[in-house]
């Protein structure tokens, strides 16, 4: 009876290990245009998470198959008037990998995330979805080429982008091969986005899962980076307040939380002389010229003297 019940828990806990796993982990995807830009656009939406059906319409509705429509909310929307020629997707999967030792990779990832170190252009947004969907979403293109080897990476990638359309590729990602893969995917951004010389647009999707703790750990860099900036930001106007304080001397907070003060700045004291002297020359302009109006001197040679005597001496 208690080997039993020590086999159901063993196996209880292997299932809740997997499926914490499976819930922890991350798919990232990173939409990069390479040669002309403008095919894809950045919507106001902060929220990145998504799921497959939801990246499958974004991809249909930007490369024109299956026709579905795209779902509400979601970080990208195609253009309405421009429509890239050719969309590859690269699914990088693996357990060996670390995004430390991949700069290109990591700085698309977290390019547009507050942070000036990593902020790419040609990275239009960002979408997220929970788990290892990477098999799953490349499932829904055609043409999807299984494993492309390593060597002959960016050569397929040139290959299919050639094709009309979106086509995707399949990359096991090791310790081993993470550095050539990383330098080729700088070759892609700069050498063969500017061999296409701005008359075609080739948009790069990137869908890399992540490692539970690469993950959580990249998210932690990422809440600490703005904590600090929230913290450095803080600081800053806690230093222009006292500087305040100690320039203007005594004010309190309202009730909408501002500061007030009944000293004068150098500026409210400048506006205020301009504004003053300004209207009192206005208003004495406009008293002069109603002065000159009202003690006009009235000639009698004037047009209308001069026809009235004519027509008298007529008569």
């Amino acid at each position: 009876m208690n080997y039993f019940i020590s086999v159901a828990a063993a196996v209880l806990a292997i299932a809740l290990t997997s499926s914490l796993s499976v819930v922890d982990a991350i798919t990232r995807v990173a939409v990069v245009e390479l040669g002309a830009s403008g095919t894809v656009r950045r919507t106001a939406s902060t929220l990145e998470e998504t799921s497959v059906d939801g990246v499958a319409s974004f991809w249909s509705a930007l490369h024109g198959y299956g026709r579905k429509l795209q779902h509400a909310g979601m970080p990208v929307v195609p253009d309405l008037f421009s429509r890239p020629e050719s969309g590859v997707v690269v699914g990088l999967t693996g357990n060996g990998f670390n995004l430390d030792h991949m700069p290109t990779l990591k700085g698309l990832l977290m390019s547009h995330q507050g942070s000036e170190e990593y902020d790419d252009k040609r990275v239009v947004g960002h979408m997220q979805l929970p788990g290892s969907q990477c098999k799953k979403m490349l499932k829904n293109i055609k043409q999807e080429q299984e494993h492309s080897p390593v060597a002959s990476f960016r050569d397929a990638f040139e290959t299919q982008a050639q094709e009309l359309g979106i086509s995707g590729m399949h990359i096991d990602v090791t310790s081993a091969n993470e550095a050539s893969i990383d330098s080729q995917i700088a070759s892609l951004l700069n050498e063969y986005s500017s061999s296409l010389d701005g008359s075609k647009t080739v948009v790069l999707h990137l869908v890399v899962e992540e490692e539970d703790g690469a993950a959580h750990r990249r998210q932690a860099e990422n809440v600490s980076q703005r904590r600090l900036e929230q913290e450095e930001d803080a600081d800053a106007d806690a230093n222009a307040q006292s500087n305040n304080n100690g320039y203007y001397g005594y004010g309190y907070y309202n009730a909408y939380g501002e500061w007030v003060t009944p000293y004068k700045s150098m500026f409210q004291i400048q506006y205020f002389n301009v504004v003053l002297w300004t209207s009192l020359g206005l208003v004495a302009v406009l008293f002069f010229s109603i002065y000159l109006m009202i003690y006009m001197p009235l000639m009698a040679d004037t047009l209308l003297f001069g026809e009235s005597a004519r027509v008298a001496y007529d008569d």
